[in-house]
């Protein structure tokens, strides 16, 4: 296995990075603004730690080894994309992130300690520093 590189704490501003932690877990640079998505560090996709499907990879890094985050894209609710644990560390370290979800999450978010979170509908847009975060439909339920 590679090890993990990634630049601390950004890139420069025309170097584009793509860092898989597993799953939809990915760290992204894209130039100086540091993106993470659907973040899970727990070992089981579950709301319990000792019950659930165990992961196939461990992350290939603690995720105190993250750079600082500016963005953090929450695709849907199951628990292979939105872990408890890894949402309470991260507002933790990362009380700068500004959180984007699709629609009902905000308040589960804000609950489990996320400051900034923006929620959108289907094709909604909106804008941080010089990102823009669009939300399109999925055929998946949650």
């Amino acid at each position: 296995m590679v090890a993990s590189r990634f630049d601390i704490p950004r890139a420069a501003p025309t170097v584009l990075t793509s860092t898989w932690v597993g799953h939809a877990t990915v760290l992204l640079q894209l130039g100086q603004l540091n993106v993470l998505t659907d973040p899970i560090w727990s070992r089981r996709a579950s709301p319990v730690s000792w019950a659930g499907p165990l992961r196939l990879v461990s992350p290939p890094f603690p995720l105190e080894e993250l750079p600082p985050i500016d963005v953090v894209l929450i695709s849907h609710n199951h628990y292979d994309h939105l872990d408890h644990r890894t949402v309470r560390q991260l507002a933790q370290q990362h009380r700068e992130a500004v959180w984007f979800a699709p629609l009902g999450l905000a308040a589960t978010l804000r609950r489990w300690g996320v400051s900034e979170v923006r929620e959108l509908d289907w094709w909604d847009r909106a804008a941080t520093g010089d990102a823009i975060v669009s939300c399109v439909p999925a055929r998946h339920f949650s």
